[in-house]
């Protein structure tokens, strides 16, 4: 997978937050990296680091160079918790935060998803092969891959 791709899905459930409690980004843009993340379109790396420049400043102290898949993983998978914002409010910390989880039961196109200690979520799949009974990283409503 494109680093591009890999970093987007990773980054996109937080727009809502640039978008709603940031406010600096426009809901077209949103729609846009919507649309790039639910089918796995590369945009263009400048235009990533314009969207979440903090995203990529905290991976560049993991690696001076951002764009590698293995980079972007140890970032969302061990560091982004940590890094989650103190001004947030409770509940989007919460929502931020990028866990394992089990994906228990299909209903429609979202799935109920068990990440354990009696969090139960409702989440949409970014990876188009998703079914009940995987194992996948939750971020902010989104299955964002298979583990």
């Amino acid at each position: 997978m494109l680093p591009e791709v890999y970093f987007l899905r990773y980054s996109f459930p937080c727009a809502r937050v640039l978008v709603d409690v940031r406010k600096t980004i426009t809901e077209k843009e949103w729609e846009k990296l919507k649309q790039a993340a639910e089918t796995d379109t590369p945009l263009d790396r400048a235009y990533l680091e314009r969207i979440f420049p903090v995203a990529i400043q905290r991976i560049m102290k993991i690696n001076p160079d951002p764009w590698t898949v293995e980079t972007i993983r140890e970032y969302f998978w061990n560091r982004h918790e940590e890094a989650i914002s103190k001004d947030l409010p409770p509940m989007i910390k919460r929502l931020c935060v990028v866990k394992k989880g089990k994906l228990v039961k299909q209903i429609g196109d979202v799935f109920r998803a068990d990440l354990g200690d009696g969090d139960i979520r409702y989440v949409h799949a970014l990876y188009p092969t998703a079914k009940a009974g995987d194992s996948a990283m939750i971020h902010y409503g989104y299955a964002v891959e298979k583990v």
